[in-house]
């Protein structure tokens, strides 16, 4: 880990590296995402991923703050997201965003060209339902304006 006079900088170790592997998703939390999906459309819904490495223990949905264009696009309401960010500080055993999810309701599982460039946080993985035109599920790593799709698994994922 790099270091400024003895201070560690978050972001700059092994631990902060993007996860390699399979995104393990349990079927309760697949579950959960294909439901809000389905309930939020015809626009597109969104939420926060929660465990550790590549395993997801969590799905919590949010609100979607894209507003008129929530048919098309998503944006993770601010304070919501800073919000989560305060209560997993207090969480134990240690929960972390693993990525964010998010609907494409007529429209395919893998990720648009406004997917791509809106991608901030590239440790994180995007996951994507598509409904049509049946539901699909596709997993993402976005960097640098490239996605690479990151295999789903279900061993060992969880309850």
């Amino acid at each position: 880990m790099r270091s400024v006079r003895g201070a560690r900088l978050p972001g700059t170790g092994p631990a902060d590296r993007p996860h390699r592997g399979p995104l393990l998703l349990p079927s309760a939390v697949r579950g959960a995402v294909v439901a809000h999906a389905r309930r939020d459309a015809p626009r597109e819904c969104c939420g926060l991923l929660l465990g550790r490495g590549r395993r997801v223990t969590h799905a919590v949905a949010m609100r979607n703050a894209a507003g008129a264009r929530a048919r098309t696009r998503f944006r993770l309401d601010d304070r919501d997201h800073i919000a989560v960010r305060r209560i997993l500080r207090d969480v134990s055993p240690r929960l972390e965003i693993v990525g964010v999810y998010h609907s494409h309701p007529a429209g395919p599982a893998r990720p648009s060209p406004t997917d791509v460039a809106e991608a901030h946080y590239p440790d994180w993985v995007y996951l994507i339902v598509g409904l049509s035109p049946r539901v699909a599920i596709g997993a993402f790593a976005i960097r640098g304006g490239r996605a690479r799709r990151v295999p789903i698994g279900r061993k060992g994922a969880g309850r």
